[in-house]
């Protein structure tokens, strides 16, 4: 495998990069609470004071006109107007830093699945309610260990999203992001999105790229579980056996950078989790020919990027017992055996 490690410089870019992103998402959440507005709404010759919600008229009156409530909108206007200049300068610092890193040459996340990656964290989604797995997850892995993989091992044309309906599922956005769902999001990182088949798992843009809208096969087949996100124009999530295995393992949150040079912040799996996984997909008789070579190709370069730069990750089957024994002896033994040296030696 072709594994090149990050510049000193390469590195400072990425920190610096990382730091101003984090800071322009915890502002972004901040400004939820400032969403919708306060004015004065008379009513029987009296001013109230309203606290509007959002476009539809939603909200609640916050009393009569009063010294506490003229304090109450004077502090809402100031707080409201001070996150949106934090904000805007903030917006202006990582639009710098999006053209340091193209310069740094480590920006290689698909702009539109990083746009996607910044839609699903506001939307509060990533991390809770979905999380990204295949091949689009080891940008989270390399991005980590401050290491660039071979190209053709990350090539794709879709991103598996794997929906964890564990959690409830709550879109903090408008009417018709709700009844939309992850579709509605799709649109919003690119409008040429549409469903590959009615009730189908798959969205499609004007370029061929995919998304598919995944989960884990219920444990027993008279389990009732939900397969829509969204109203009746929502993906329909592909039941696939076994990911439970990655659903139970750690989350795995990184930032990364878009091939625009904008950061997003990705959720995964734990990249142990990934390696056993594809090692396992590897070895399934109904597994295409062509898509087991490359499952094992990346089991075993995102296992070397693990053993070799992220330390505090050791293979061992007490951090990885939501695998089955023999679907982790027979993973950890095709890793000792990819030419790792001595010393690399995994316990299973």
């Amino acid at each position: 495998m072709i594994l090149k490690e990050w510049s000193d410089n390469q590195r400072r870019m990425f920190i610096d990069t990382v730091q101003v992103y984090e800071a322009f998402s915890e502002a972004f959440r901040k400004s939820r609470s400032w969403q919708g507005g306060m004015h004065w709404k008379k009513s029987k010759g009296r001013e109230y004071l309203f606290r509007s919600l959002d476009r539809f008229g939603n909200g609640k009156s916050l009393g009569p006109r009063s010294p506490e409530t003229e304090k109450i909108i004077a502090e809402f206007r100031k707080g409201k107007q001070e996150i949106r200049q934090r904000l805007a300068t903030l917006r202006e610092r990582i639009a710098e830093q999006a053209r340091f890193c193209k310069a740094a040459k480590i920006h290689r996340v698909p702009r539109l699945v990083s746009a996607i990656l910044r839609l699903l964290d506001q939307e509060n989604m990533l991390g809770r309610n979905v999380m990204i797995a295949g091949t689009h997850a080891i940008f989270a892995y390399e991005a980590a260990a401050g290491v660039f993989l071979d190209a053709p091992i990350l090539a794709t044309g879709d991103l598996d999203i794997l929906w964890d309906t564990r959690t409830k599922l709550k879109l903090a956005g408008n009417r018709t992001l709700r009844n939309r769902g992850l579709l509605g999001i799709l649109r919003k990182a690119d409008s040429s999105f549409e469903s590959f088949h009615k009730k189908g798992f798959r969205a499609v843009n004007q370029d061929g790229f995919m998304v598919d809208l995944i989960k884990a096969e219920p444990r027993r087949i008279t389990q009732k579980e939900p397969r829509r996100m969204g109203g009746e124009g929502g993906l329909e999530a592909a039941e696939i056996r076994n990911l439970q295995w990655l659903l139970a393992a750690p989350k795995f949150s990184q930032v990364i950078i878009g091939d625009d040079g904008y950061p997003a912040r990705i959720v995964a799996t734990d990249p142990r989790s990934f390696a056993l996984h594809k090692l396992w997909l590897a070895e399934q008789p109904d597994r295409e020919p062509v898509k087991k070579q490359r499952d094992r190709k990346q089991g075993i370069a995102v296992a070397e990027v693990v053993i070799r730069f992220l330390p505090n990750y050791p293979f061992k089957k007490s951090e990885l017992r939501m695998f089955p024994k023999e679907v982790a002896q027979k993973a950890g033994k095709e890793i000792s055996d990819a030419g790792m040296p001595p010393g690399f030696d995994v316990d299973f």
